[in-house]
This record gives structure tokens, sequence and C-alpha cells, in this order.
């Protein structure tokens, strides 16, 4: 089957569209030469025009592309290189980012409470009374730790008691910070202790201490603690030096 020649354009004018050089090629003739099959003559006809798009086709691809086509792709390679230079920001002004907000500084975390001075003459019982105060008077939220409460009761003790007891985690301390419980003594009463610990004398005493505890969590209840300390007698006064029970 003869096959219509296609001009050849010029680099100066457009290249055809292929799609319009396949419409135009020459659908055949329907009706088979003598002698041939239908079946075959069609089998044969559509064998011939798929040859004959795709020669069109391939004709159009290896042609050069027109000077216009390649000044559009350039020009759009230069503008979607200066859009992604930009961010895509239609305004100008520099590449810095933005300046944060100022924000407020975080409030500082208030100091602790200057400790009280302990009075020399303060009697041992006094003294016992008020170290097992601060002592059992705890408050996880606020604290964060043991070892607020036994900074509140350093004043009345020795130093080789509060670093004892800064080490050491007291009984119910977990229990207390899962719960969120606090604890406040209120009523503390000191009276001496019973046989099994040593008599008084004029360095160091034992007394027994009951302190009343309020405790507030879940639910607001009291209890009774009782510890037993000896008190020593210092260059400073009378300091809670031993504890029994915690």
């Amino acid at each position: 089957m003869a096959q219509r020649p296609t001009p050849d354009p010029s680099p100066d004018e457009p290249a055809p569209d292929w799609r319009a050089l396949l419409a135009a090629l020459p659908d055949g003739d329907d009706v088979p030469p003598p002698g041939t099959s239908r079946r075959r003559w069609r089998r044969t006809r559509r064998r011939d025009a798929r040859r004959d798009r795709a020669d069109a086709v391939a004709a159009v691809r290896h042609r050069p592309m027109h000077p216009a086509a390649v000044l559009l792709v350039l020009v759009l390679v230069l503008v979607l290189g200066a859009v992604a230079r930009c961010g895509g920001r239609s305004t100008g002004g520099d590449d810095r980012p933005p300046a944060a907000a100022p924000s407020s500084p975080a409030a500082a975390p208030a100091p602790p409470a200057p400790l009280p001075s302990v009075a020399p003459d303060t009697g041992p019982d006094n003294v016992a009374e008020a170290w097992v105060r601060a002592y059992l008077s705890r408050d996880p939220l606020a604290d964060g730790t043991h070892r607020a409460s036994v900074r509140r009761a350093a004043p009345w003790a020795t130093d080789d008691l509060t670093r004892n007891l800064t080490d050491q985690q007291p009984p119910g301390w977990g229990r207390q910070v899962s719960r969120g419980e606090a604890t406040k003594a209120g009523a503390v009463t000191a009276r001496p202790a019973g046989p099994d610990l040593p008599p008084d004398n004029e360095a160091q005493v034992w007394r027994t201490v009951a302190a009343t505890l309020t405790i507030t969590g879940y639910e607001t209840t009291q209890r009774t603690d009782t510890l037993k300390v000896e008190i020593t007698r210092t260059t400073a006064g009378w300091r809670v030096s031993r504890v029994l029970g915690v």
C-alpha cells in the first residue's frame, strides 16, 4: 500500500502535530483485491496501518525543535529556579527567618525559706519535739524530694544525723509520692524513754516522741507516729543526734 509522502518542514516552521499526521494517514480500501479473503486483507491492512503510524511518530520525534520552543523552555527553567530560591515568596526581602517573638522569662523557683535559729538554752524535750514536727511534715508535690523535710529539721539536729537522713529515704515516702499525700505534724509530745534505752545523763538523753499527723490526699485522715530520739549536748546546745524507727 502506497504511503502519502509527508513534507519535512524547515527549522523556521513549527513542527506539525503528530496527532494530525496520524489522522491524515489513509485508511485504505475496505474491498480486498480479487482472490484475497476479507479476513486476511483486514489483518494485513491493520498491520500496515500500525507500521505507517509508527513511522510517522518517529519522523516527528526526530525533527529539530523550533527555536521559539527552545527559548520558551529556557524561560520556564529560569522562572522555576528563581521561585525555588525565594521559597515561593512573592514579595522582596532578605532570606533570614523571622525573629521569634520574645517570650516571657520562666518564673524562677522560690528560694527556700530561711531556717530558724535555735536558742542555746533550749531544753532537750523542746528540741526533740521541734525536730520531729519539722521532719515528719512532708509534701511530695511541693518538696519534690524527702531531703526538703530533712533540711527544715536541720537546725535541731547534728550535722552527722542530717547527712545520714539526706542520703536515706524514709519509710513510706514512696507511698506518699504515688498517692500524692501530704503529712503535717500537729500535736507533738516528748516523754522520757522506757527502760530499754539508756538513762539520762548530762551529755545525752533519750526521748519517745509521739506526733499526730494530718494526712491529705485522696481523703483526709489522721494517724500518730512515734519516734525514739537521742538528744546530745553540743557546743551550740541540745541537738537530736540519733533516731530509732526511721
